[in-house]
């Protein structure tokens, strides 16, 4: 990057800040050393940091956005390093003594069984133990090295309920396997190898002392040790490359390693570039990483991550190298991932969360992204030539502009092509998902019962308040399966606008069923008879053409090589869709007088001391009439029931009476439940629905 300021050196700097400044925006402080500086707080946003030595710097609650640390230096100072030498050397160095102890005392239980070594005279064993102790010290390593030390500890712990030889030996075993293990990790993470001269120093040392029960017992020992060491070793070096294995052995590792390393606890490092940059023993836990150039920095694996993105393995990796031609990501999380020029032919991303991430140049073709979180996701110059976009999560924020795409599929396993033939032409790929934002697909995969639908729409659009909403399409995609789509606003919280309607729907669409039932004694195949004819178009169009709105129904002749294998049935609905249930295909008032007429036919006659079956239906009817917490169209269905009841009773046949009476009353029974307990409706058919029930003669 070009710097923005003259250069500035760390002293000038340090007095600066000294004396209060904290803002360095744009500076030059390429190459400078700024080793065990307290920059806490500082503003070095679009400085130009580059091969600048960081080691033991505090950057904790710095801006660092923008700035350029290409090639810097983190880590620990100097004076760190001793201590850490010393605590490695240590276990390195105890471990490989411990280590040929035990592989010498069985040795040594084989060549001289009888203990004449005065080391092994107090400890009673035999050649079948020392066998036994060599097996479990054998049977260790190779659980070290394919399962990793927790599973160790837990042959420890089953080990300790038996006595003898086996369970001494395990727990040696586990002693110097665990320690040796820890020592090579810290040996890893501090020194590289170094530590092993140690390790193998105080086999030797372990061998001499054994020199007594004979040279095989100290020879053994010294192999034995080398063994142990190349095993233990081999997991630490594992465990420090995030094998899945042993977590908590790189993690311990790396705590140890990152003594006195350069902080950037909390810092913004949003859009910096650390291209290049050796990160280790660098504290990133807290810091904000979004968009930030990893590209070819080295040993971030000896980083403190946290719960960083970098802490994904194969996220790191995908950072680092940019290379994810082919490769599973599913599910994982690269928020604020820069991949940027990334090779991701053919990766998949489904259900990954790629918000606020840059794409910007990188290689989508064939590409998953079925379900990715793309909010606020930078797609400039990205190719997304043959990817499955099936569901995916984009907003206003989605940056879609510039992306360069012959052709897309909607549906996974290459279904539903768009464009359905050729290729888009510059800008159509935008436009089409820019319409995508500003509505809500409400899919239906067995029909849609329009009844309840209308209801549903008109109940979300009242609590919506001022929030606009209305039809803009209806597609029948075959097989019962339906997509509406919602014109919305763009300020829309078209997520929760989606879920209170489905949740609206299928509660007020399993009411209906329970009526639908109850009315006809409906089985399954009456009720999926029902949603069939329910999805028909044409049932759709009779429905709406009552309500006072325009509808423009287009049917739109294509040529076959455009059409593609896209079959679905468009009705394009432009105009008010404010609901009026006084202008359904019957009105309220019509209603409300059949219901009357139906009910005077009935005879005053009652029993002594009860009112008449007529006086109880008027009552149920006033209470409808009067109910305010009724919607007009609900209200309607309720007279309806009404109706129903006052032509049953005029009904001699019993067996028709009590079936249709049934079913009115569940029928109200099934509207009263959505109302709440102190609705008109409510307290009518919890009072008045027994003395019918009485009056009609149904059990």
């Amino acid at each position: 990057m070009e710097p923005t300021a003259p250069p500035l050196t760390a002293k000038q700097l340090q007095r600066r800040y000294r004396q209060g400044d904290r803002h360095f925006v744009g500076v030059n402080l390429r190459g400078e050393s700024l080793r065990g500086l307290n920059l806490k707080d500082i503003n070095l946003s679009q400085a130009d940091l580059s091969q600048a030595d960081l080691r033991g710097t505090d950057f904790t609650g710095a801006n660092l956005a923008g700035a350029c640390l290409v090639e810097a230096k983190t880590g620990s100072q100097r004076r760190w390093l001793l201590p850490k030498l010393i605590i490695a050397w240590t276990m390195a160095g105890l471990s490989g003594f411990l280590s040929s102890i035990f592989w010498a005392f069985f040795v040594a239980q084989l060549v001289d069984p009888k203990g004449s070594n005065s080391l092994t005279h107090t400890v009673s064993g035999d050649i079948i133990g020392g066998l036994i102790g060599l097996l479990v010290l054998v049977a260790v390593l190779l659980l070290l090295y394919w399962r990793g030390v927790l599973a160790v500890l837990g042959a420890f712990a089953f080990a300790v309920a038996v006595a003898g030889t086996v369970a001494s030996a395990v727990a040696v075993s586990v002693v110097f396997a665990v320690t040796f293990a820890f020592a090579g990790a810290v040996a890893g993470a501090v020194a590289g190898a170094f530590a092993g001269a140690f390790a193998v120093a105080g086999a030797f040392a372990g061998a001499v002392v054994f020199a007594g029960a004979g040279a095989f017992a100290g020879a053994f020992a010294v192999v034995g040790t080398l063994t142990t060491l190349a095993v233990a070793y081999a997991v630490s070096r594992r465990a420090l490359r995030g094998d899945p294995r042993d977590p908590w052995l790189r993690s311990l590792a790396v705590v140890v390693a990152a003594w006195g390393g350069t902080r950037f606890t909390g810092a913004d490092l949003t859009d910096a570039d650390c291209s290049g940059a050796s990160l280790k023993g660098a504290h990133l836990y807290g810091a904000s990483l979004t968009r930030t150039q990893f590209h070819r920095a080295r040993q971030v694996n000896l980083a403190r991550l946290g719960k960083t993105i970098l802490a994904d393995v194969a996220v790191q990796d995908l950072l680092i190298s940019l290379r994810g031609r082919g490769r599973a990501y599913r599910g994982k999380n690269l928020q604020g991932a820069n991949l940027a020029t990334a090779d991701l032919v053919g990766a998949d991303f489904t259900e990954a969360d790629l918000s606020r991430a840059t794409l910007a140049g990188a290689d989508l073709q064939q590409a998953n992204l079925t379900k990715t979180q793309a909010l606020g996701t930078e797609f400039r110059q990205t190719n997304l030539t043959g990817a499955c976009l099936e569901a995916w999560n984009i907003d206003s924020t989605t940056q879609l502009a510039g992306a360069r795409c012959d052709y897309v599929y909607l549906l996974g396993h290459h279904q539903e092509r768009r464009p359905n033939s050729g290729h888009f032409q510059p800008g159509e790929f935008t436009k089409l998902f820019e319409e995508v934002l500003d509505t809500i697909d409400l899919i239906f995969q067995n029909g849609i019962d329009w009844k309840v639908f209308l209801q549903t729409f008109q109940q979300v659009q009242v609590q919506q308040g001022e929030s606009e909403l209305a039809i803009q399409s209806i597609e029948n995609k075959g097989d019962g399966v339906m997509v509406v789509k919602l014109k919305a606003a763009p300020d829309t919280d078209k997520a929760g606008v989606h879920q209170l309607f489905m949740s609206g729907y299928h509660t007020a669409l399993a009411a209906a069923e329970e009526r639908y039932k109850a009315q006809l004694q409906a089985k399954d195949e009456e009720i999926q008879r029902y949603h069939q004819q329910n999805a028909n178009m044409q049932e759709v169009v009779k429905l709406l053409a009552a309500k006072p709105i325009t509808i423009d129904v287009r049917a739109t002749a294509e040529s076959k090589a455009m059409q593609g294998n896209d079959h679905s049935q468009n009705l394009n609905i432009q105009g008010d869709f404010n609901l009026k249930a006084t202008n359904s295909v019957v009105s309220l008032g019509d209603i409300s007088g059949q219901v009357s007429n139906q009910i005077h036919q009935l005879p005053l006659d009652s029993s002594p001391g009860q009112p008449s079956l007529r006086e109880l239906l008027s009552q149920l009817q006033q209470a409808i009439e009067t109910d305010p917490e009724l919607q007009d169209s609900t209200r309607v269905e309720a007279l309806t029931e009404v109706q129903e009841l006052a032509t049953a009773a005029q009904h001699p046949e019993p067996g028709m009476m009590q079936k249709a009476a049934k079913g009115a009353m569940n029928g109200l029974k099934g509207i009263a439940a959505s109302l709440s307990d102190v609705s008109k409706l409510a307290i009518a058919c919890k009072d008045l629905l027994p003395l019918i029930m009485t009056a009609l003669g149904l059990p």
